[in-house]
């Protein structure tokens, strides 16, 4: 959950009666669920909501008072546990948590059929845990691609993933012995990875999990202090999509990226590859320096893009850095603003170079009512991007638009 959304719930509890000790996470759960659906959440944790059988009929805000009040006098070891579910439910709530869990769900009819993003990923859960586990995975995976845990390496195009027990015993094999963990369990699957303008990816999706190194944890036993030792589980995954040939690794230890998209291409698809990696995207802002035409296909519903701030650094003396917001009311750009206020001193054409740039992309209304969505693209040498792939209008604009609008270069 980023901070803002964290405010914003915290705000709801409070306002609703709540008291900080429960998790904001807990509370949108509550807002958005029925009272069936809420019972057998809740029910799945060995707490039965007897404020559900005694609510009059009344407003929402009331129903949440009554129902956080009650939440608020659990255990709070009880109360943690809930909490850390309530927080991958949320999370499972945005876009791309919303295609992972359709992407495995079994019974598709019960999922479509409940009543929000939420209830969804509960419903799943509860029927499905090992769907909604490998929904998790799967957006873990899509939601790091192309960020610091991240690297790709050129494969054989249409080469099958092996299935053949002993293959997937031998590269589990080879992680034991690569992180000398004494167990490993490696589980594979396929699934599909939407694309902008409703395509989609068919992948295979590895995903390991390795026992790590002994490790000790202080904590209270029969009011003393006592140390626990334990072995804790580490995870990464690996795609690999038949059609580009292409394998991700996504994974905190970065120096093993390479052997481990080389072994997993040695056991399961029983190829020898060369480890040259994807070509990196990086971002050129010199086409910013004056003022862009930002084409567009009528087809896709954008209404405009605009440049609205631009923060620049000196090529030659120094990493300070100086940051121009346009003032949207006034109507005027970013560009006109600072030709009126630096003349032949303009720093955009007198030895400064774009650090950083923010767009914002306008989308007309869907079906032609209501408010149309803006999209921030926020952008940062060489390779920063707040664009995570999200919503099919970030794909849009991430897969499609910044390449055509010259803002994209490959490395």
């Amino acid at each position: 959950m980023n901070l803002q959304a964290i405010v914003h719930d915290l705000s709801e509890v409070m306002s609703a009666g709540g008291t900080l000790p429960v998790n904001p996470a807990i509370a949108k759960v509550v807002r958005h669920l029925s009272d069936s659906m809420l019972a057998a959440c809740f029910g799945s944790h060995g707490v039965q909501l007897k404020t559900l059988d005694s609510i009059p009929g009344g407003s929402a805000r009331a129903r949440t008072q009554k129902i956080l009040e009650e939440i608020g006098q659990l255990d709070d070891d009880l109360l943690g546990r809930m909490g850390t579910d309530a927080e991958r439910f949320v999370e499972m709530a945005d876009d791309l948590g919303q295609e992972a869990m359709q992407s495995v769900v079994i019974d598709r009819k019960g999922f479509v059929e409940q009543e929000s993003a939420i209830a969804r990923g509960i419903w799943l859960h509860l029927h499905e845990p090992e769907s909604f586990r490998r929904a998790v995975e799967i957006r873990h995976a899509d939601r790091y691609r192309l960020g610091r845990t991240w690297d790709g390496f050129v494969g054989p195009k249409r080469v099958a993933v092996s299935a053949d027990p002993e293959h997937r015993r031998e590269f589990g094999e080879w992680i034991k012995n690569w992180f000398r963990s004494p167990q490993v369990k490696v589980e594979v699957y396929e699934r599909i990875r939407p694309k902008h303008k409703g395509g989609k990816s068919r992948l295979v999706q590895v995903v390991v999990y390795r026992e790590g190194l002994p490790d000790s944890i202080l904590e209270f036993e029969n009011g003393d202090l006592a140390r626990r030792h334990l072995r804790p589980v580490h995870e990464f995954s690996l795609t690999y999509e038949a059609d580009s040939g292409v394998i991700e690794v996504i994974a905190q230890d970065r120096a093993s990226r390479e052997e481990m998209a080389r072994a997993f291409a040695n056991t399961l698809l029983r190829q020898e590859i060369a480890s040259t990696r994807v070509p990196l995207r990086e971002f050129d802002l010199r086409p910013l320096m004056s003022p862009h035409a930002f084409a567009t296909d009528p087809e896709d519903g954008v209404k405009g893009v605009e440049v609205i701030s631009l923060t620049l650094q000196p090529m030659l003396d120094g990493a300070e850095q100086i940051t121009f917001d346009a003032d949207r009311q006034t109507g005027r750009s970013l560009y006109e603003r600072l030709f009126e206020w630096f003349r032949e001193h303009n720093p955009l054409t007198t030895g400064f170079r774009i650090q950083k740039a923010i767009l914002s992309v306008r989308f007309y209304p869907d079906a032609g009512f209501g408010r149309g969505k803006t999209v921030p693209v926020k952008l940062s040498l060489p390779n920063g991007c707040n664009l995570k792939s999200k919503t099919e209008k970030e794909r849009l604009v991430c897969e499609k638009y910044l390449p055509l609008w010259g803002l994209v270069r490959e490395v």
